[in-house]
């Protein structure tokens, strides 16, 4: 992947419209990755790890030293990749991290606010089937737009006061694996 072109995912950013609901700003993305990208996420038998301040919760996240993720660290912190998402959100953004993740039975994120020091996030479902996607609420919890749980698309999320996001239901014994991937921009 360190040869890989970003290609597919600048034009993904490019032709995804910016969309603003109740001072929310954010994209849908369809296809955001091309098959180059896609061939190399063959995400089996990978170390992983709890994440940092959700050791109580049914997730894991592949951990940094596999190979995988040290090519999503470069691939993501592309000139390209970044300059795109500040363009289209009107602010720069800086690189700060990717994780790809695996949600497992019972796991439940209720509306919240991302860390203040994190700018712009981008989630990218990569597994198939029928699971929980993310939500945008407003300020009374109420869903404005849901991202639904599709292989190759997800969302780019601008972190503000007012952009709370998370799921509406919960990873069930009757659901597959959630998988997605979480890059951090600040």
């Amino acid at each position: 992947m360190l040869h890989l072109s970003t290609q597919d995912v600048v034009s993904s950013i490019e032709k995804s419209p910016l969309l603003i609901k109740e001072g929310i700003y954010y994209q849908h993305f369809n296809e955001f990755f091309g098959m180059e990208v896609l061939n190399e996420l063959e995400i089996h038998n990978l170390k992983c790890t709890k994440l940092e301040r959700q050791h109580n919760k049914p997730r894991l996240r592949v951990d940094y030293n596999e190979t995988i993720m040290k090519k999503l660290k470069i691939f993501f912190s592309s000139t390209k990749i970044t300059s795109a998402l500040g363009s289209k959100f009107k602010t720069d953004l800086k690189f700060e991290s990717v994780d790809i993740w695996f949600d497992y039975e019972g796991y439940k994120l209720f509306p919240h606010l991302d860390d203040s020091r994190i700018k712009l996030a981008l989630q990218i479902y990569l597994g198939e089937g029928d699971n929980v996607g993310t939500c945008i609420f407003n300020s009374t919890n109420e869903v404005i737009d849901t991202f639904k749980y599709k292989y190759n698309c997800g969302y780019a999320l601008l972190n503000n006061s007012v952009s709370l996001h998370g799921t509406t239901g919960t990873v069930s014994e009757n659901n597959n694996l959630r998988k997605s991937m979480y890059v951090r921009y600040c």
